[in-house]
Formats: C-alpha cells, sequence, structure tokens
C-alpha cells in the first residue's frame, strides 16, 4: 500500500478516520485511491480541504456505527460507500453484549481486512461490481454469526467460502482465540482474516472474469481440472492429509486438495506479495515496486525481503510473516495470474467500460 500524508505534512494511514497531529476528520477516497482531509462545508456533507474542494459525504457505516473511513461524492444517490456496497449480511448490531461490544468489533475487523482488499484490487484495475447493481456478475458479502456456543473455538456451522456470487465469511475469524484454535486444528501454517478475504476472492474471480477471458484455456495445463469432483477433493484432503509431495508443487498445504483451491491460495499469495511489496517500497525498504509484467523481479525483491520481515518478527518474538516458501511450480502459477490480471486491461468484449467506474457520470 502506498504512504498517504494530511494536509498539516503528518502522515496518515489506511485505517484512520483523524488526523492524529492535527485532529482534521479523514476519508478514503476509492476513486483516487487516496485518503484526503475533510471538513463541514456550509451546504452541508464535507469538503477536501485541497484546491479541489470537491464535495463529500460520509459513508452510512461510517456515520452511524463508525465501522468505515470511506467517501463518496456528496451528490451520489447511494448512501453506503463503494466498499460498503457490496455487503449483504453484517453482524447483528443490535445485540447488547457484555462490554466491549463484540460483534461490532468483529465487523469493525472484518471491514477492515475487506477495505484492504478492495483497495489492492482496485489498484490492479480488477473491475467488480456489487450483486445488488449487477446480479449476473457482481459480489456480495456475507459476514455470518456461528450457530455454535460463544465458547465454540472452531467454527462448526457457518462455512466461510464463496458460491454463487456470494463471498461468505464467519465472523468467529474476527476473534482471535477462535481463528488461532481453527488454524492449530487444521495445521495450517497462517491464518489470517484478510487471507480469507483475499482467498475466497480468488474463487468469485474465477468463477464470474477469469474463466471468461482466452487465456482460461491455459488452467489445465497448470492447475489442474477445474471440473474434478470439489467435495470427493476435499473430502479426501481432510481424510488422508495433502499431497505428499506438495511442498515443491503447491504454495500451501491445501492449495493440492483440489485446482480450484490451489488458483485461490496462489490468488491469496499472489495479492499479499504485490501489497506488500508496494508497502516496502513506499518505506524505502526495497528498490522494486510491484510489477505485474515482470513478476520474476517482484518475486526476487519478495525473496529478499521476506528474509528480513522473518527475522523481524522473530526478534520481535512472534512467528514468521510469511512461513512460506515459492517453489518453481508456484511460482510459474503466480506468473500466470499476473498474466491473466494484465489481460483484464486489454480485453475490451470482457470488460464494459461501465465496469471499471466506481460513481457514475
Amino acid at each position: 500500500m502506498n504512504r498517504f500524508y494530511c494536509h498539516c505534512g503528518s502522515e496518515i494511514f489506511f485505517d484512520n478516520r483523524f488526523c492524529q497531529n492535527c485532529g482534521v476528520a479523514l476519508g478514503f477516497d476509492p476513486e483516487t485511491l487516496d485518503m484526503i482531509p475533510i471538513e463541514p462545508s456550509r451546504e452541508g456533507g464535507y469538503k477536501s480541504l485541497d484546491l479541489s474542494a470537491r464535495s463529500f459525504k460520509l459513508c452510512a457505516n461510517g456515520s452511524q456505527f463508525s465501522s468505515c473511513n470511506w467517501v463518496l461524492p456528496a451528490d451520489d444517490e447511494n448512501e453506503f460507500c463503494f466498499g460498503c456496497r457490496f455487503n449483504r449480511i453484517i453482524p447483528n448490531q443490535n445485540i447488547i453484549d457484555i462490554s466491549p461490544p463484540l460483534n461490532h468489533q468483529r465487523w469493525c475487523r472484518l471491514e477492515a481486512a475487506k477495505k484492504r482488499l478492495m483497495y489492492t484490487l482496485l489498484e490492479l484495475q480488477v473491475p467488480i461490481r456489487d450483486g445488488w447493481a449487477d446480479a449476473e456478475n457482481g459480489l456480495l458479502f456475507d459476514f455470518m454469526e456461528d450457530l455454535g456456543t460463544e465458547s465454540d473455538t472452531v467454527a462448526s456451522n457457518i462455512i466461510t467460502g464463496y458460491a454463487n456470487g456470494v463471498i461468505t465469511i464467519n465472523i468467529l475469524e474476527a476473534d482471535d482465540v477462535a481463528r488461532v484454535s481453527a488454524r492449530s486444528a487444521l495445521n495450517e501454517r497462517q491464518r489470517t482474516i484478510l487471507g480469507h478475504f483475499r482467498h475466497e476472492s480468488g474463487h468469485f474471480l474465477w468463477d464470474r472474469l477469469f474463466k471468461r477471458l482466452p487465456l482460461s484455456s491455459e488452467f489445465k495445463a497448470i492447475f489442474g481440472d477445474p471440473d474434478k469432483d470439489y467435495q470427493k477433493s476435499l473430502n479426501q484432503y481432510y481424510k488422508d492429509g495433502p499431497q505428499s509431495d506438495w511442498s515443491s508443487r503447491f504454495i500451501t498445504a491445501y492449495a493440492s486438495s483440489h485446482p480450484l483451491e490451489d488458483f485461490a491460495e496462489t490468488w491469496n499469495h499472489f495479492l499479499l506479495i504485490f501489497d506488500t511489496v508496494e508497502t516496502a517500497f513506499a518505506h524505502g525498504m526495497t528498490q522494486m515496486k510491484p510489477d505485474i509484467q515482470n513478476l520474476n523481479s517482484s518475486l526476487d525483491a519478495w525473496n529478499d525481503l521476506v528474509i528480513s520481515l522473518n527475522q523481524l518478527t522473530r526478534s520481535i518474538g512472534i512467528n514468521d510473516a510469511y512461513p512460506f516458501v515459492i517453489n518453481k511450480l508456484a511460482s510459474q502459477k503466480l506468473n500466470y495470474i499476473a498474466r491473466l490480471v494484465e489481460s483484464l486491461h486489454q480485453e475490451a468484449s470482457v470488460i464494459e467500460p461501465k465496469q471499471i467506474r466506481l460513481y457514475p457520470d
């Protein structure tokens, strides 16, 4: 992610709602991919404090629930920002929890991770529309509560996953204890909220976008048959474990369960690498910008960077930031994904111009 600065000169951050130095209100504008200082205007709403003095309004989820810091044009007919329009179900905010309000905290954590995913997709110019505006091709999110008791540490009823244009996230993934317990039970090297969003977005994008591209014809040779019996493959994975040679052929053990899971896991790591290398470049930690047209150079920068990252986290006393090794076949899969993203910008027959714009003219 790039760095952002307030009009007072202080650095501000993607999740901020106010500048910690001058106290001015902040909002993220998805049209410009920038954090902007704003102030109340005489006409109502807000105006930016730059020379453009553009007019904005806060996302309703921000003004009502403090769960969002994105803004939208003052004359937009929507009350929700671009990112929040993708929500279909959110955790019940009417439940009065013992302090602190757990449902609100969980929703805010899920929303923050979702917005980071959105930022990266917008920066990569991946055209996404919400399912309300485009039922056939759009995406919706369901943040669902597990039906088990609060003492359950492994989600048992609501399954995090993707189906028919909807990404479902069990809100227990926003609970640290439950998520770590699930990671241990499933013998995973890493389990993060943002990782879930990235992974499931890979399923959505293959289902609704990537498989329409001419390059999709190469999928089977690279990942395997996407039409292979999915449930049978997953049942076998959970019964017998990953393929014995997974570490030399896949980016994670779970990727070996089915070709579509391999793609989603690889897509997850593609976004992780792109975002982290960009952040490192913005902070002067590497001289290489992420470049999907020359992904091997980005992977070289990543391999150098991840050594430092892992040593830093070990010095802090926490687990490795990236406990994975990108083998030769995984590198080839990452390069294929980079080609898919690049081809999105070239296939006018797949992407209609209206799908790229966030706001109507």
